[in-house]
């Protein structure tokens, strides 16, 4: 049989020169911090009443080791924007939530924690408004003033005037405020509500999460991967602008297999069969326990509000959205993939949310006992009457958030660290479905993966323009140094990005985050830096938000929002047909409850658990 080879996809570098000095070798923001360090700690030395060869003596042991130090930056970034970042990060470090143990070292309480020390006391006070509640507040004084100018009005037999001009901003602004919740955890979360399958934020968007069931992508054929692709890249032509892909990897949920074999045992009544079975059943607990892998596989999108739109924007989001799902199943259907439906999509968010925010509760408690707890604390707190309109974020928020270490997160009694693909850290030519190294990394390894489509009549005219100063620049620089390298490398990105676009490719900037957890933090160290060996192994980088960590998990929340910085350092241009080449829904489970195990999946770790009948 003829030998059909794989496609070839490129991912260029980023078109525009962020700019060096000495030959390309130091980036001109390191140059004139360190050039800014020396002359701060340099000034001073020469003014020491010493010799002068002492005053050379220090300055050789202070400004050289800080001028080589901004030069170099840390872990990517430069020194003042890393110094930032630390004194950022002491400013906010704290628990979030509740304190279990008295006895740990003492933190920076949250507000929430104060007003539950002291009886609500401060709640019951005039305080000042939080600044995202004085627009609220604003809104409502001004109905009542308008009120009252009508009553005047009327009272002096003159006719209203009507409002006019009224923006969507403010008429969102116009809303009751928050009900007071017993979980600060669940008042820090940036969700507001989850109604009718769809997220409500605080920043006032629409987010809708649908699930994909994956396929055996990788053990196709050439000709079946490359329809697949050109399938998905139909999909993405269509698709909303923001798009975030989010794959969930943890232990495999045997508890309904497992429900089905107890039921069998049950009704068996010969006592060998009966052995048998309890065998079976050790079994399966001792697989599960220690190899048993499984993995989710979702799609994230927003509502894109039209300027030009005055009607009700909540009902023309759950429309758009309800649209958006009905497209993306129709054209997912195409690459084999199917979405899975809930009974209750409400329900499907929550669990989705409840299970990244409480790893370890959520193996062992199920989001319908989850809510009965809450449901007791809400009575035993003399709430009854708001049982009917407990906020979502009460059964979904952990207890406590710990963000009092620089380089991970505690929730739930689960470490959390995150890794970012810097800007420069792709391999330039991927095959299809490249991504799957991530997808199928191992266990306490998930990956979000965001793309956001650019207009493409900016881009074009901001592409041209870059060209022309990178073709100016590169006149005047010599083939010996290295950034000619670097300049020659944008042109090139530039024109392929140029014919890529007028080849009716769109223009993306894509994003990787990748999240590692585990059960402590020894095992913590050890995934993330067998993770950064992974990436190395295969050309490519990944780094960690240090001191950014807060950040970074807000990021890999389903919401469609990647922080600006973050997104800044990792963000990659990229075309339509490479969008396609990261087609993440590349991993196959068989696992029926009804079948009987017959081993586990060598590739990623699954159990293969088949109806043989």
């Amino acid at each position: 049989m003829r030998h059909e080879e794989n496609d070839i996809y490129i991912i260029p570098p980023n078109f525009i020169d962020t700019g060096t000095v000495f030959g390309g070798t130091i980036k001109l923001r390191n140059a004139a911090e360190a050039l800014a360090v020396s002359l701060l700690i340099g000034l001073p030395v020469f003014h020491l009443p010493v010799t002068l060869t002492t005053k050379i003596i220090i300055a050789c042991l202070t400004v050289l080791p800080a001028a080589l130090f901004a030069i170099i930056g840390i872990n990517g970034e430069s020194l003042t924007s890393f110094v930032i970042n630390f004194f950022v990060y002491l400013k906010n470090r704290r628990v979030v939530g509740l304190q279990e143990d008295a006895d740990e070292a003492p933190v920076k309480e949250t507000k929430a924690v104060r007003q539950k020390k002291t009886g609500r006391k401060k709640a019951e006070k005039k305080t000042k408004p939080k600044k995202e509640d004085f627009a609220e507040e604003f809104g409502q004084f001004k109905e009542r003033r308008q009120a009252k100018q009508a009553a005047s009005a009327e009272d002096a037999g003159e006719r209203p005037k009507k409002k006019r001009g009224v923006s969507q901003m403010r008429e969102r602004m116009r809303e009751e405020p928050e009900p007071e919740l017993l979980n600060p955890a669940a008042s820090y979360l940036p969700i507001r509500k989850i109604e009718n399958g769809i997220i409500y934020t605080k920043d006032h968007r629409y987010v809708k999460i649908i699930e994909v069931i994956p396929i055996n992508f990788l053990l196709r054929s050439a000709r079946e991967q490359r329809n697949i692709i050109y399938s998905f890249v139909s999909y993405l032509k269509i698709s909303p602008v923001k798009l975030q892909f989010k794959v969930l990897t943890r232990r495999a949920d045997l508890g309904s297999h497992l429900e089905t074999l107890r039921e069998e045992m049950r009704q068996e009544t010969d006592e060998r069969c009966l052995a048998l079975q309890k065998d079976y059943e050790n079994l399966i607990r001792r697989i599960g326990s220690r190899e048993a892998i499984t993995r989710r596989f979702f799609i994230i999108f927003e509502y894109e509000p039209f300027a030009a739109n005055r009607g009700n924007e909540e009902s023309d989001a759950i429309a758009a959205l309800t649209t958006a799902v009905r497209t993306a199943k129709t054209y997912l259907q195409q690459c084999g993939n199917e979405l899975l439906v809930p009974d209750n999509e409400d329900e499907m968010a929550a669990e989705v949310f409840y299970g990244i925010l409480n790893r370890r509760t959520s193996v062992a408690k199920p989001l319908s006992v989850r809510v009965n707890e809450v449901i007791g604390q809400y009575i035993n707190a003399g709430r009854r009457d708001e049982i009917g309109n407990i906020p979502a974020m009460e059964f979904i928020a952990p207890e406590s958030i710990d963000y009092t270490h620089g380089n991970y997160v505690v929730m739930d009694g689960t470490y959390h660290t995150y890794l970012l693909v810097p800007s420069g850290g792709y391999r330039p030519q991927v095959c299809a479905g490249w991504i799957s190294l991530l997808v199928n990394a191992g266990e306490g390894i998930d990956v979000d993966i965001f793309f956001d489509r650019q207009p493409k009549d900016r881009i074009q005219q901001k592409l041209g323009q870059q060209l022309r100063i990178n073709r100016s620049k590169i006149k005047d620089t010599s083939d010996t140094n290295s950034d000619f390298d670097d300049l020659d490398s944008a042109i090139r990105s530039g024109y392929f990005l140029k014919e890529g676009l007028a080849s009716n490719e769109d223009f993306y900037y894509m994003n990787i985050l990748i999240t590692v957890t585990a059960d402590s933090l020894e095992e913590l160290e050890w995934r993330t830096n067998e993770m950064k060996k992974l990436m190395l192994s295969q050309d490519m980088e990944a780094v960690s938000c240090h001191f950014r960590e807060e950040q970074a998990l807000l990021s890999a929340l389903p919401l469609v929002s990647l922080e600006k910085k973050l997104f800044e350092r990792s963000k990659r241009n990229i075309l339509t047909s490479s969008v396609a080449s990261c087609y993440p829904f590349t991993s196959f489970e068989m696992c029926d409850d009804n079948g009987i195990l017959l081993g586990v999946n060598k590739h990623n770790n699954s159990l293969i658990i088949v109806d043989i009948f």
